[in-house]
């Protein structure tokens, strides 16, 4: 089998499978930061969307006041008026008017206090909002901090454990570590499996994807290999446990 390198081939996967952790480990903190960011950014524009809130049943409040204004003159002009009419008719008409005004003012000052009173209620909402971003601001940091610190000592694992796959890979042919690349990729690194025993049924199996493998793989396996076995299911590589 040492033609082959299948010794050569699992030393290539162990280096190749720490190489992926590491790797994953780095790119975990990066994707952390990352999703820490986007819901900073999230909570911005919902604070964002509470001022808006607020602008707007503040402009509602301010026309409400407007129109209170208004009616209040048109109350004075209505009077003004009753002073220079001496027909009880139209005395009793413009006195229904300013009724009628002093009722609408009645209730937007009512509105206005309603309006006034949501107002408080989005400032204690902004706030809290406002808090919880400058929270989510400082654990960012922190994280950016902790990621930073990390990174060079990372880093430094990765390319010590990229030199070693690549010096194994280096002793193993070309079109072996082609293929081996191939499969590694598509099985999240897992191109070797291991040949084994399943004592219930008494076959051989594929360790990777358990599928039976039929008893000449075996035998293959245990005399001289002039070429790389494959899991006919997974088409991982093959090897035995004592090879």
């Amino acid at each position: 089998m040492a033609e082959l390198g299948l010794d050569r081939l699992r030393e290539l996967q162990e280096a190749d499978q720490e190489l992926r952790r590491l790797q994953g480990r780095k790119a975990a903190q990066d994707r952390s930061v990352r999703i820490r960011a986007e819901q900073i950014e999230s909570h911005q524009q919902h604070i964002e969307a509470i001022r808006k809130k607020r602008h707007d049943a503040r402009v509602k409040a301010d026309l409400k006041e407007v129109e209170v204004r208004q009616k209040r003159a048109d109350i004075e002009r209505l009077k003004g008026q009753q002073l220079q009419i001496k027909d009880n008719r139209q005395y009793q008409i413009l006195q229904n008017e300013i009724k009628f005004a002093e009722l609408a003012i009645g209730k937007l000052e009512d509105d206005i206090l309603n309006d006034y009173e949501d107002i408080e209620t989005i400032d204690r909402e902004l706030a809290q909002a406002q808090e919880e971003l400058k929270q989510h601001q400082q654990e960012l940091e922190a994280l950016r901090r902790e990621c930073e610190a990390k990174k060079d000592t990372v880093d430094a694992e990765i390319q010590t454990c990229r030199a070693r796959r690549n010096e194994i890979a280096a002793t193993l042919p070309p079109d072996v570590v082609r293929r081996f690349d191939r499969i590694a990729d598509r099985l999240a690194g897992e191109a070797l499996a291991a040949v084994i025993l399943d004592e219930v049924e008494g076959t051989y199996v594929c360790a990777g994807c358990n599928m039976s493998v039929i008893q000449n793989t075996y035998v293959q396996l245990r005399g001289r290999i002039e070429k790389l076995v494959v899991c006919p299911n997974c088409t991982r590589i093959l090897y035995l446990e004592d090879s």
